[in-house]
Protein backbone atom coordinates (compact mmCIF):
# COMPACT_ATOMS: atom_id res chain seq x y z
CA UNK A 1 0.00 0.00 0.00
CA UNK A 2 0.74 3.54 -0.58
CA UNK A 3 1.01 5.80 2.33
CA UNK A 4 -1.75 8.26 3.14
CA UNK A 5 -2.79 11.03 1.26
CA UNK A 6 -5.66 13.92 0.98
CA UNK A 7 -9.04 13.98 -0.51
CA UNK A 8 -8.86 17.65 -1.09
CA UNK A 9 -12.50 18.90 -1.52
CA UNK A 10 -11.99 20.60 -4.64
CA UNK A 11 -11.64 17.57 -6.31
CA UNK A 12 -15.73 17.13 -6.22
CA UNK A 13 -16.19 20.65 -7.82
CA UNK A 14 -13.22 22.12 -9.56
CA UNK A 15 -13.83 22.06 -13.54
CA UNK A 16 -9.96 21.44 -14.18
CA UNK A 17 -10.02 18.41 -11.89
CA UNK A 18 -12.81 17.29 -14.08
CA UNK A 19 -10.86 17.77 -17.41
CA UNK A 20 -7.41 15.99 -15.76
CA UNK A 21 -10.15 12.93 -14.82
CA UNK A 22 -11.52 13.04 -18.45
CA UNK A 23 -7.99 12.91 -19.80
CA UNK A 24 -6.24 10.57 -17.70
CA UNK A 25 -9.28 8.32 -16.33
CA UNK A 26 -12.61 8.25 -18.52
CA UNK A 27 -10.01 7.50 -21.48
CA UNK A 28 -8.03 5.55 -20.60
CA UNK A 29 -9.67 2.67 -18.67
CA UNK A 30 -12.76 -0.05 -19.11
CA UNK A 31 -16.13 0.89 -19.01
CA UNK A 32 -19.33 -0.52 -19.15
CA UNK A 33 -21.39 0.07 -22.49
CA UNK A 34 -25.50 -1.70 -23.16
CA UNK A 35 -26.09 -5.11 -22.66
CA UNK A 36 -25.37 -7.80 -25.01
CA UNK A 37 -29.40 -8.44 -25.53
CA UNK A 38 -29.64 -4.80 -26.60
CA UNK A 39 -27.98 -5.97 -30.18
CA UNK A 40 -29.49 -9.40 -30.90
CA UNK A 41 -28.94 -9.23 -34.91
CA UNK A 42 -26.85 -8.27 -37.81
CA UNK A 43 -27.08 -4.67 -38.39
CA UNK A 44 -28.21 -3.69 -34.54
CA UNK A 45 -27.00 -0.80 -33.16
CA UNK A 46 -27.07 0.88 -29.59
CA UNK A 47 -25.98 4.77 -28.72
CA UNK A 48 -24.85 5.52 -25.57
CA UNK A 49 -23.97 8.37 -24.48
CA UNK A 50 -20.40 9.05 -22.54
CA UNK A 51 -19.87 12.47 -21.13
CA UNK A 52 -19.12 14.80 -24.27
CA UNK A 53 -19.03 11.90 -26.63
CA UNK A 54 -21.88 9.37 -28.40
CA UNK A 55 -20.84 5.93 -29.21
CA UNK A 56 -22.40 3.72 -31.55
CA UNK A 57 -22.39 -0.52 -30.57
CA UNK A 58 -22.90 -2.22 -33.57
CA UNK A 59 -23.66 -6.30 -34.18
CA UNK A 60 -21.61 -7.16 -37.49
CA UNK A 61 -22.34 -10.48 -39.38
CA UNK A 62 -20.18 -12.59 -37.67
CA UNK A 63 -21.66 -11.33 -34.39
CA UNK A 64 -18.95 -9.54 -32.93
CA UNK A 65 -19.59 -5.96 -32.05
CA UNK A 66 -17.65 -2.67 -33.60
CA UNK A 67 -17.39 0.45 -31.96
CA UNK A 68 -18.00 3.82 -33.46
CA UNK A 69 -17.66 7.19 -32.36
CA UNK A 70 -21.05 8.74 -33.46
CA UNK A 71 -19.58 11.48 -35.62
CA UNK A 72 -19.20 12.61 -39.59
CA UNK A 73 -15.68 12.72 -40.69
CA UNK A 74 -16.79 15.31 -42.94
CA UNK A 75 -18.02 18.54 -40.33
CA UNK A 76 -18.48 16.81 -37.08
CA UNK A 77 -22.25 16.47 -37.29
CA UNK A 78 -23.94 13.38 -35.13
CA UNK A 79 -24.63 10.45 -37.80
CA UNK A 80 -27.38 9.05 -35.07
CA UNK A 81 -29.57 11.88 -33.54
CA UNK A 82 -31.81 11.83 -30.70
CA UNK A 83 -31.42 9.88 -27.46
CA UNK A 84 -29.51 6.97 -26.25
CA UNK A 85 -31.05 3.70 -26.85
CA UNK A 86 -31.36 0.83 -29.79
CA UNK A 87 -32.22 1.21 -33.25
CA UNK A 88 -31.80 -0.80 -36.56
CA UNK A 89 -30.36 1.48 -39.42
CA UNK A 90 -29.39 0.14 -43.25
CA UNK A 91 -26.64 2.77 -43.17
CA UNK A 92 -25.42 5.91 -41.31
CA UNK A 93 -26.51 8.70 -43.17
CA UNK A 94 -25.47 12.60 -41.84
CA UNK A 95 -28.43 15.26 -42.12
CA UNK A 96 -26.16 17.92 -42.74
CA UNK A 97 -24.62 16.59 -46.10
CA UNK A 98 -25.69 13.27 -47.31
CA UNK A 99 -22.18 11.60 -46.77
CA UNK A 100 -23.61 7.86 -46.59
CA UNK A 101 -21.41 5.43 -44.40
CA UNK A 102 -21.82 1.44 -44.02
CA UNK A 103 -22.67 0.17 -40.90
CA UNK A 104 -18.66 -1.10 -40.66
CA UNK A 105 -18.03 2.44 -40.93
CA UNK A 106 -16.33 2.75 -44.23
CA UNK A 107 -17.67 6.02 -46.38
CA UNK A 108 -19.88 4.84 -49.09
CA UNK A 109 -20.95 7.46 -51.11
CA UNK A 110 -20.50 11.54 -50.47
CA UNK A 111 -22.54 14.02 -53.21
CA UNK A 112 -20.55 15.96 -55.51
CA UNK A 113 -17.62 13.89 -55.02
CA UNK A 114 -15.36 15.35 -57.92
CA UNK A 115 -15.36 18.54 -56.06
CA UNK A 116 -12.76 17.31 -52.40
CA UNK A 117 -9.50 16.63 -53.15
CA UNK A 118 -8.86 12.92 -53.71
CA UNK A 119 -6.29 12.47 -51.24
CA UNK A 120 -8.77 13.93 -49.03
CA UNK A 121 -11.42 11.32 -48.97
CA UNK A 122 -8.58 8.67 -48.71
CA UNK A 123 -10.03 5.69 -46.35
CA UNK A 124 -7.68 7.10 -43.44
CA UNK A 125 -8.96 10.41 -43.77
CA UNK A 126 -13.16 9.58 -43.81
CA UNK A 127 -13.87 5.97 -41.75
CA UNK A 128 -15.23 6.79 -38.76
CA UNK A 129 -13.16 6.56 -35.49
CA UNK A 130 -13.22 3.04 -33.36
CA UNK A 131 -13.18 2.41 -30.11
CA UNK A 132 -12.36 -0.90 -28.46
CA UNK A 133 -15.58 -3.57 -27.28
CA UNK A 134 -15.09 -6.97 -25.60
CA UNK A 135 -17.91 -8.64 -24.11
CA UNK A 136 -18.18 -9.51 -20.46
CA UNK A 137 -21.08 -10.83 -18.22
CA UNK A 138 -23.47 -10.18 -20.32
CA UNK A 139 -22.57 -6.86 -21.28
CA UNK A 140 -20.60 -4.97 -23.70
CA UNK A 141 -17.29 -2.96 -22.32
CA UNK A 142 -15.47 -0.75 -24.16
CA UNK A 143 -12.44 1.52 -23.70
CA UNK A 144 -11.53 4.76 -25.70
CA UNK A 145 -7.56 3.88 -25.29
CA UNK A 146 -5.34 2.12 -27.71
CA UNK A 147 -3.35 1.46 -24.46
CA UNK A 148 -5.67 -0.11 -22.12
CA UNK A 149 -5.00 -3.89 -21.52
CA UNK A 150 -7.12 -6.32 -22.67
CA UNK A 151 -10.53 -6.41 -20.41
CA UNK A 152 -9.77 -9.97 -19.15
CA UNK A 153 -6.39 -8.48 -17.95
CA UNK A 154 -8.05 -5.46 -16.57
CA UNK A 155 -10.76 -7.18 -14.67
CA UNK A 156 -8.01 -9.29 -13.16
CA UNK A 157 -9.68 -11.53 -10.09
CA UNK A 158 -13.29 -9.84 -10.54
CA UNK A 159 -14.20 -12.43 -13.43
CA UNK A 160 -13.98 -15.10 -10.92
CA UNK A 161 -15.73 -13.26 -8.03
CA UNK A 162 -18.59 -12.40 -10.70
CA UNK A 163 -18.85 -15.87 -12.80
CA UNK A 164 -20.85 -17.66 -9.65
CA UNK A 165 -23.71 -14.85 -10.76
CA UNK A 166 -24.12 -16.32 -14.18
CA UNK A 167 -24.84 -12.66 -14.85
CA UNK A 168 -25.46 -13.27 -18.71
CA UNK A 169 -28.15 -15.31 -17.65
CA UNK A 170 -30.39 -12.32 -17.04
CA UNK A 171 -32.25 -9.57 -19.04
CA UNK A 172 -32.70 -5.73 -18.25
CA UNK A 173 -35.94 -5.33 -15.96
CA UNK A 174 -35.35 -2.00 -15.49
CA UNK A 175 -33.09 0.96 -16.51
CA UNK A 176 -33.52 4.70 -15.34
CA UNK A 177 -30.83 7.31 -15.25
CA UNK A 178 -30.68 10.02 -12.37
CA UNK A 179 -29.41 13.27 -13.03
CA UNK A 180 -27.82 14.64 -9.83
CA UNK A 181 -26.60 18.29 -9.55
CA UNK A 182 -22.96 16.86 -8.01
CA UNK A 183 -19.81 15.49 -9.09
CA UNK A 184 -19.85 12.07 -9.95
CA UNK A 185 -17.54 10.71 -6.88
CA UNK A 186 -20.18 12.44 -4.35
CA UNK A 187 -22.44 9.88 -5.79
CA UNK A 188 -20.11 7.05 -5.66
CA UNK A 189 -18.74 7.54 -2.60
CA UNK A 190 -22.46 6.90 -0.73
CA UNK A 191 -22.65 3.60 -2.15
CA UNK A 192 -18.94 2.90 -1.13
CA UNK A 193 -19.61 2.50 2.63
CA UNK A 194 -21.73 1.06 5.12
CA UNK A 195 -20.79 2.61 8.12
CA UNK A 196 -23.65 5.38 7.19
CA UNK A 197 -26.45 2.56 7.48
CA UNK A 198 -26.46 2.88 11.40
CA UNK A 199 -27.63 6.24 11.03
CA UNK A 200 -29.55 6.56 7.69
CA UNK A 201 -30.79 3.33 7.10
CA UNK A 202 -31.41 2.28 11.11
CA UNK A 203 -34.61 0.11 9.85
CA UNK A 204 -32.58 -2.12 7.70
CA UNK A 205 -30.30 -3.24 11.01
CA UNK A 206 -33.38 -5.41 11.94
CA UNK A 207 -32.65 -7.59 9.16
CA UNK A 208 -29.27 -6.81 7.58
CA UNK A 209 -25.85 -6.27 9.33
CA UNK A 210 -24.15 -2.44 8.88
CA UNK A 211 -20.76 -4.08 9.38
CA UNK A 212 -19.29 -4.97 6.26
CA UNK A 213 -16.51 -6.43 5.29
CA UNK A 214 -14.30 -4.97 2.75
CA UNK A 215 -11.36 -6.74 0.23
CA UNK A 216 -9.45 -4.96 -1.97
CA UNK A 217 -9.44 -6.81 -5.28
CA UNK A 218 -6.30 -4.91 -6.92
CA UNK A 219 -8.05 -1.83 -8.67
CA UNK A 220 -11.52 -2.95 -7.91
CA UNK A 221 -12.86 -3.90 -4.77
CA UNK A 222 -15.89 -5.27 -2.84
CA UNK A 223 -17.51 -5.48 0.56
CA UNK A 224 -20.67 -7.98 1.86
CA UNK A 225 -23.80 -6.63 3.10
CA UNK A 226 -25.15 -9.69 5.03
CA UNK A 227 -29.07 -10.12 5.06
CA UNK A 228 -31.27 -12.40 7.17
CA UNK A 229 -30.13 -11.61 10.75
CA UNK A 230 -30.62 -8.21 12.70
CA UNK A 231 -27.47 -6.15 13.61
CA UNK A 232 -25.90 -6.49 16.37
CA UNK A 233 -26.70 -3.17 17.24
CA UNK A 234 -30.48 -3.86 16.76
CA UNK A 235 -31.80 -4.39 20.62
CA UNK A 236 -34.23 -7.37 19.33
CA UNK A 237 -32.24 -10.33 17.82
CA UNK A 238 -34.84 -12.36 19.32
CA UNK A 239 -38.09 -12.18 17.70
CA UNK A 240 -38.68 -12.69 13.89
CA UNK A 241 -39.56 -9.74 12.85
CA UNK A 242 -41.89 -8.72 9.93
CA UNK A 243 -38.86 -7.85 6.98
CA UNK A 244 -37.37 -11.39 8.62
CA UNK A 245 -40.70 -12.85 7.95
CA UNK A 246 -40.80 -11.35 4.69
CA UNK A 247 -37.17 -13.22 3.60
CA UNK A 248 -38.31 -16.36 5.01
CA UNK A 249 -42.14 -16.27 2.99
CA UNK A 250 -39.94 -15.00 -0.69
CA UNK A 251 -38.05 -18.84 0.54
CA UNK A 252 -40.90 -20.95 0.76
CA UNK A 253 -40.60 -20.91 4.47
CA UNK A 254 -44.07 -20.15 6.56
CA UNK A 255 -42.79 -17.46 9.31
CA UNK A 256 -46.01 -18.72 11.56
CA UNK A 257 -44.31 -22.29 12.15
CA UNK A 258 -40.45 -21.05 11.77
CA UNK A 259 -39.37 -22.47 15.11
CA UNK A 260 -36.00 -20.48 14.95
CA UNK A 261 -35.43 -17.00 16.41
CA UNK A 262 -34.70 -13.82 14.13
CA UNK A 263 -30.68 -14.87 14.19
CA UNK A 264 -32.11 -18.85 12.47
CA UNK A 265 -33.95 -16.78 9.66
CA UNK A 266 -30.14 -16.22 7.35
CA UNK A 267 -29.42 -19.89 7.63
CA UNK A 268 -32.96 -20.72 7.27
CA UNK A 269 -32.95 -18.55 4.21
CA UNK A 270 -29.59 -20.12 2.92
CA UNK A 271 -30.86 -24.03 3.30
CA UNK A 272 -33.64 -23.60 1.67
CA UNK A 273 -32.16 -21.88 -1.75
CA UNK A 274 -29.49 -24.65 -1.18
CA UNK A 275 -32.64 -27.21 -1.74
CA UNK A 276 -34.29 -25.59 -4.06
CA UNK A 277 -32.90 -27.90 -6.95
CA UNK A 278 -32.90 -27.25 -10.41
CA UNK A 279 -33.94 -22.96 -10.72
CA UNK A 280 -32.95 -20.33 -13.32
CA UNK A 281 -31.28 -18.67 -10.46
CA UNK A 282 -27.90 -19.76 -10.11
CA UNK A 283 -28.07 -21.36 -6.37
CA UNK A 284 -25.81 -23.90 -6.65
CA UNK A 285 -22.91 -22.11 -8.29
CA UNK A 286 -22.86 -19.87 -5.16
CA UNK A 287 -21.12 -19.85 -1.89
CA UNK A 288 -23.53 -20.05 1.29
CA UNK A 289 -23.26 -16.20 2.05
CA UNK A 290 -23.76 -15.70 -1.49
CA UNK A 291 -27.09 -16.96 -1.53
CA UNK A 292 -28.49 -14.57 0.97
CA UNK A 293 -25.99 -11.37 1.35
CA UNK A 294 -25.54 -8.92 -1.13
CA UNK A 295 -21.77 -8.51 -2.35
CA UNK A 296 -20.93 -5.67 -3.55
CA UNK A 297 -18.37 -4.73 -6.33
CA UNK A 298 -16.72 -1.94 -7.60
CA UNK A 299 -15.32 -2.42 -11.01
CA UNK A 300 -12.82 0.58 -11.22
CA UNK A 301 -13.83 3.25 -12.14
CA UNK A 302 -17.25 3.87 -13.13
CA UNK A 303 -19.07 0.80 -12.27
CA UNK A 304 -20.58 -0.86 -8.76
CA UNK A 305 -22.57 -4.20 -8.56
CA UNK A 306 -24.74 -5.38 -5.91
CA UNK A 307 -25.53 -8.62 -6.48
CA UNK A 308 -28.18 -11.33 -5.02
CA UNK A 309 -28.90 -14.98 -5.89
CA UNK A 310 -32.53 -13.86 -7.76
CA UNK A 311 -31.18 -10.43 -9.29
CA UNK A 312 -28.56 -7.70 -9.61
CA UNK A 313 -28.52 -4.12 -9.77
CA UNK A 314 -26.13 -1.88 -11.96
CA UNK A 315 -24.96 0.82 -10.65
CA UNK A 316 -23.21 3.18 -13.35
CA UNK A 317 -21.99 6.69 -13.46
CA UNK A 318 -21.02 8.66 -16.23
CA UNK A 319 -19.69 12.71 -16.65
CA UNK A 320 -22.07 14.58 -17.71
CA UNK A 321 -22.17 15.45 -21.25
CA UNK A 322 -22.12 19.45 -20.32
CA UNK A 323 -19.02 18.81 -18.61
CA UNK A 324 -20.20 20.41 -15.60
CA UNK A 325 -18.44 17.96 -12.59
CA UNK A 326 -21.24 19.21 -10.59
CA UNK A 327 -23.64 17.15 -13.03
CA UNK A 328 -23.41 13.13 -12.99
CA UNK A 329 -25.78 11.06 -14.94
CA UNK A 330 -26.15 7.99 -12.32
CA UNK A 331 -27.77 4.76 -14.21
CA UNK A 332 -29.52 2.56 -11.76
CA UNK A 333 -29.93 -0.89 -14.05
CA UNK A 334 -32.03 -3.95 -12.69
CA UNK A 335 -31.22 -7.21 -14.46
CA UNK A 336 -32.84 -10.68 -13.67
CA UNK A 337 -33.08 -14.01 -14.95
CA UNK A 338 -36.53 -14.61 -16.25
CA UNK A 339 -38.47 -18.21 -14.47
CA UNK A 340 -39.40 -20.31 -17.17
CA UNK A 341 -42.80 -18.92 -19.05
CA UNK A 342 -42.20 -15.35 -17.64
CA UNK A 343 -42.50 -12.10 -19.69
CA UNK A 344 -41.57 -8.44 -18.23
CA UNK A 345 -42.36 -5.59 -20.47
CA UNK A 346 -39.78 -4.11 -22.24
CA UNK A 347 -37.72 -1.29 -19.78
CA UNK A 348 -38.87 2.46 -21.07
CA UNK A 349 -35.52 4.37 -20.38
CA UNK A 350 -35.84 7.70 -18.81
CA UNK A 351 -33.88 10.80 -17.33
CA UNK A 352 -35.45 12.11 -14.21
CA UNK A 353 -33.84 14.91 -12.70
CA UNK A 354 -32.56 13.80 -8.72
CA UNK A 355 -35.46 14.29 -6.48
CA UNK A 356 -38.04 15.30 -8.63
CA UNK A 357 -39.96 12.10 -7.51
CA UNK A 358 -39.74 9.38 -4.72
CA UNK A 359 -37.07 6.67 -6.18
CA UNK A 360 -39.63 4.04 -5.05
CA UNK A 361 -42.17 6.12 -8.10
CA UNK A 362 -39.40 6.13 -10.81
CA UNK A 363 -37.91 2.33 -10.34
CA UNK A 364 -40.48 -0.23 -12.26
CA UNK A 365 -38.93 -3.34 -10.48
CA UNK A 366 -42.97 -5.21 -10.70
CA UNK A 367 -42.72 -8.45 -8.51
CA UNK A 368 -39.00 -7.72 -7.91
CA UNK A 369 -39.67 -4.80 -6.06
CA UNK A 370 -36.87 -5.03 -3.11
CA UNK A 371 -35.74 -2.65 -0.28
CA UNK A 372 -32.84 -1.74 -2.43
CA UNK A 373 -35.10 0.27 -4.05
CA UNK A 374 -37.89 1.36 -1.85
CA UNK A 375 -35.70 1.98 1.24
CA UNK A 376 -32.08 2.13 0.58
CA UNK A 377 -31.39 3.87 -2.41
CA UNK A 378 -34.18 6.23 -1.90
CA UNK A 379 -32.29 7.40 1.26
CA UNK A 380 -28.77 7.40 0.02
CA UNK A 381 -29.81 9.60 -3.21
CA UNK A 382 -32.25 12.53 -1.17
CA UNK A 383 -28.70 13.68 0.50
CA UNK A 384 -25.85 13.48 -1.94
CA UNK A 385 -26.87 16.69 -3.27
CA UNK A 386 -26.54 18.37 -0.22
CA UNK A 387 -23.02 16.43 0.50
CA UNK A 388 -21.87 18.13 -2.66
CA UNK A 389 -23.21 21.37 -1.03
CA UNK A 390 -21.09 21.10 1.95
CA UNK A 391 -17.73 19.74 0.60
CA UNK A 392 -17.67 23.46 -0.65
CA UNK A 393 -18.27 24.94 2.60
CA UNK A 394 -14.95 27.17 3.96
CA UNK A 395 -16.36 24.75 7.12
CA UNK A 396 -15.27 21.67 5.51
CA UNK A 397 -11.20 20.91 5.24
CA UNK A 398 -10.92 17.18 3.90
CA UNK A 399 -13.00 13.96 4.31
CA UNK A 400 -12.15 12.14 8.03
CA UNK A 401 -12.15 8.35 6.58
CA UNK A 402 -12.95 5.44 9.24
CA UNK A 403 -11.93 1.83 8.67
CA UNK A 404 -15.17 0.99 7.01
CA UNK A 405 -14.67 3.40 4.46
CA UNK A 406 -11.50 2.72 3.34
CA UNK A 407 -12.92 1.83 -0.32
CA UNK A 408 -13.32 5.54 -0.76
CA UNK A 409 -9.60 6.17 0.29
CA UNK A 410 -8.59 3.08 -1.88
CA UNK A 411 -10.92 4.55 -4.75
CA UNK A 412 -9.46 7.90 -4.99
CA UNK A 413 -6.02 6.94 -4.31
CA UNK A 414 -5.46 5.36 -7.65
CA UNK A 415 -7.48 8.37 -9.30
CA UNK A 416 -5.40 10.11 -8.37
CA UNK A 417 -2.07 8.38 -9.13
CA UNK A 418 -3.82 8.30 -13.27
CA UNK A 419 -3.87 11.72 -12.75
CA UNK A 420 -0.38 12.35 -11.56
CA UNK A 421 0.66 10.55 -14.69
CA UNK A 422 0.99 7.15 -13.79
CA UNK A 423 0.58 4.13 -16.42
CA UNK A 424 -2.69 1.99 -16.00
CA UNK A 425 -0.47 -0.72 -16.39
CA UNK A 426 1.75 0.33 -13.57
CA UNK A 427 -1.24 1.07 -11.11
CA UNK A 428 -3.01 -2.28 -11.58
CA UNK A 429 0.31 -4.12 -10.92
CA UNK A 430 0.93 -2.29 -7.78
CA UNK A 431 -2.36 -2.43 -6.27
CA UNK A 432 -3.25 -4.74 -3.66
CA UNK A 433 -4.45 -8.69 -3.81
CA UNK A 434 -6.39 -8.80 -0.58
CA UNK A 435 -7.48 -12.01 1.05
CA UNK A 436 -11.32 -12.25 0.93
CA UNK A 437 -12.02 -10.28 4.42
CA UNK A 438 -15.40 -11.94 4.68
CA UNK A 439 -16.47 -15.36 6.50
CA UNK A 440 -19.39 -16.78 7.30
CA UNK A 441 -21.63 -14.91 10.13
CA UNK A 442 -21.89 -17.92 12.09
CA UNK A 443 -18.28 -18.79 12.63
CA UNK A 444 -17.76 -14.63 13.38
CA UNK A 445 -19.70 -14.86 16.16
CA UNK A 446 -18.38 -17.84 17.43
CA UNK A 447 -15.27 -16.36 17.04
Amino acid sequence: MHESFTIRPEWYYCADRAREEWDSVWTKCWHMGPREEELPEEGDLFVHTFGHESLLFVRRADGEVDGLFNVCRHRGNRLVLGGDGPTTLAQFRCAFHGWCYDLEGSLASVPYRERFAEEDLAPANTALRRFRVESFAGWLWFTLSEEAPPLAEYLGRMTGHLAPYRMERARIVDYKTFEFRTNWKTVLDAFHESYHFQELHRDVLSWGNEDAPITLDGIHSHMVNEYGAPSRLYPDRETVNPALAALLEASGIDPATFPGKATDVRGAVRDAKRDAGDTVFPYESLSDSQLTDAWHFLVFPSVHFNLFPEFYVAMRYRPHPSGDPERVYYDFIMCAPLQPGEEVPAYRHRIVQGKAQPVGEVLEWGVRTHPVAEQILGEDVDLVEEVQSGQKSAGFDRPILSSDERRIAHFHRNLDRLIAGESLAGLIADNPLEPEAHRDASSREKA
